[in-house]
């Protein structure tokens, strides 16, 4: 659908604060045109034209309010008077005018960012991999600020055509020779304002487009400013922001030399037609064809119907800049996830926690395998490890099986159901994941361990937050469980960090859990804490591990070793330590030198 028709949608929603602007936008047309009108009066009173036969001074003189031949006087003041209550409501109905737009186009901009979120919360991860963070923030933000922006768009689409009707009526009632000679050059200048305007929207697409550049750089450099600093890459840094930043500003330029375009022709064009308008109008006075007075008040509409044409020619400026804004924003929004879910899918009930990978293979860009027939169970309670060297797919297993992917062959089942059949809710329900790097969120400790439950008593919370072994650090804080967190945890130690993890998982209460290389980024003294911890997670659960740790490995029921997407063997570990394999030679080079080094660590 065509995107200015899809923004209309959104603003029709509030039609009836359209409708209510559109009766103010009538009261402040018929508050210019009276004021026209009363212009003509003081020029007829200033002038030699005859005013007795004005209602207002015929009401005047009837009713002994001033005497005939103080009429013009009279006629002045009363004009002055008009002019100063005609303001007035004037006033009030552009003020109204004004806000009910502003309003409307201020919630459109809410409901469309709202939408964002929610579209982009429900796209797989795949889209993430392929998306620039700074793009989908420029997009929610600046994208939609533009639309929001838009109220101009709206009010002159509402205001703009009564203006010029009744402008027009009353120019023809005036004098209809000279308002055919002022429309001569509306048709010349309606398509010269298109053509410009055409290119505003490629214009504004490539402007957002940069800006997007911009966002998405200063981004990527403020996450990794760590990594920028130790290299000491700030100059380096610098030199690559100046080039978008500069291309950004190039992108404008281009914009604005276009847009600048617009407001100055309309008033070339207007002037040709104000040109004519007194040299004619001139003629028809001298040969009294009209009177000066109504040629005065012809002029002055001449130049409200103007204003409101010239305002045109900005409205297809902004107009074009908000349809582009909005062909950025419905793109995010016709993303399709590629993960179809059926409406009649499975909800779990009585969950056990069995986990069976069959066959199944997957690549993350087409003919690229990453798994290649895995096939494997996790029994109800069971704690399943995968060790292998780095790209052996181990990850890719775990981020498979809450269904952040589809495989692309083979089915991986829970509780015996196809989880493509499953409803994505039900499936996410049962699993809680305690990943390497500890995501947590702007607010306060409490709210990040109930993350999962919201609703949870702060007893719950303290419970879970015990049995994590995270209770004693948090009510050293002055505030404790309602002390409020940095972004991401900034001010907490990665030890810290992931016991609030894993309270967290432990307050969902799942019956799949998921660690992937949980303990593998801390010291040997934060691991011992971290994984007793683990340990009471564990309990009851079926477990799947990525591990680097030889503790972890050591705890689990089965150990699965995986190379180049494949299980190549599977067994406890002695058995595999004794079966002189892959697993026996990574312990001989990784796992015992980690053993070493542990025990080194907590001798000292």
């Amino acid at each position: 659908m065509n995107p200015a028709r899809r923004l209309l949608k959104y603003l029709l929603v509030y039609k009836g604060r359209l409708v209510f602007a559109a009766v103010c936008g009538l009261g402040m047309t018929g508050c210019t045109l009276l004021m026209t009108l009363f212009t003509g009066w003081f020029l007829a009173a200033c002038g030699d034209k005859d005013v007795a036969s004005n209602w207002l001074v015929k009401f005047g003189v009837n009713h002994g309010l001033f005497a005939a031949h103080d009429a013009r006087m009279a006629l002045v003041w009363i004009v002055a008077g008009l002019l100063i209550l005609i303001y007035l409501p004037k006033g009030l109905f552009s003020y109204v005018n004004a806000y009910l737009i502003a309003s409307v186009t201020s919630r459109v901009g809410t409901d469309i960012r709202g939408d964002m979120y929610a579209h982009i919360h429900s796209l797989p991860m795949r889209y993430f991999h392929k998306s620039r963070i700074g793009d989908i923030m420029s997009r929610m933000g600046n994208d939609v600020y533009l639309i929001q922006s838009s109220s101009l768009v709206v009010t002159q689409a509402i205001d703009g055509p009564i203006t010029i009707v009744g402008g027009l009526a009353r120019m023809f009632w005036l004098s209809w020779q000279l308002t055919l000679l002022a429309l001569i050059c509306v048709p010349m200048m309606a398509v010269s304002i298109d053509r410009i305007t055409k290119k505003i929207r490629p214009l504004t697409t490539i402007t957002q487009e940069s800006l997007a550049d911009v966002n998405a750089t200063i981004e990527e450099s403020i996450t990794g400013v760590r990594i920028i600093k130790s290299f000491g890459m700030e100059e380096h840094e610098v030199k690559r922001f100046n080039g978008v930043n500069t291309r950004s500003l190039m992108a404008v330029l281009r914009y604005w030399r276009r847009n600048a375009l617009v407001l100055p022709f309309i008033d070339v064009m207007g002037g040709v037609a104000t040109a004519f308008i007194i040299a004619i109008g001139g003629w028809m006075v001298v040969t009294n064809a009209i009177s000066f007075s109504d040629l005065g008040q012809f002029a002055v509409l001449a130049f409200v119907v103007a204003g409101a044409a010239k305002q045109f020619g900005r409205l297809s400026v902004v107009y074009q800049q908000t349809v582009a804004a909005g062909e950025r924003v419905f793109e995010v929004l016709d993303t399709r996830s590629d993960l179809p879910e059926k409406a009649d899918g499975v909800v779990l009930k009585d969950v056990r926690g069995l986990v069976e990978f069959d066959d199944v293979h997957f690549e993350y860009n087409p003919g690229e395998a990453v798994l290649d027939g895995v096939s494997f169970s996790i029994q109800p309670g069971e704690a399943v490890a995968i060790v292998g060297p780095s790209g052996a797919g181990k990850s890719t297993i775990a981020d498979l099986i809450p269904r952040f992917y589809d495989v692309t062959g083979g089915a991986i089942l829970v509780e015996g159901h196809d989880i493509r059949d499953i409803k994505t809710a039900s499936l996410r329900d049962q699993m809680a994941m305690v990943p390497q790097e500890t995501i947590l969120f702007s607010g306060t400790i409490a709210e990040n361990i109930a993350y999962g439950r919201p609703g949870a008593s702060m007893d719950e919370v303290m419970n879970v937050a015990q049995a994590a072994n995270a209770h004693e650090f948090i009510v050293q804080f002055p505030n404790g469980y309602d002390t409020v967190l940095g972004e991401r945890g900034v001010g907490l130690s990665g030890g810290q960090r992931q016991r609030i993890s894993i309270a967290r998982a432990l307050l969902k209460n799942p019956k799949i859990l998921i660690l992937d290389e949980a303990t593998s980024s801390l010291d040997a003294a934060s691991e011992d804490v971290v994984q007793e911890a683990l340990d009471r997670l564990m309990k009851g659960r079926s477990t799947l591990i990525i591990a680097h740790r030889l503790s972890t490995v050591k705890n689990a029921d089965r150990i699965l070793v995986m190379d180049q997407g494949r299980v190549l063997e599977s067994g406890a570990f002695d058995e595999l330590v004794g079966s002189g394999g892959m697993f026996a030679q990574l312990y001989r080079t990784q796992f015992r030198s980690q053993e070493a080094s542990d025990v080194g660590a907590q001798s000292s």
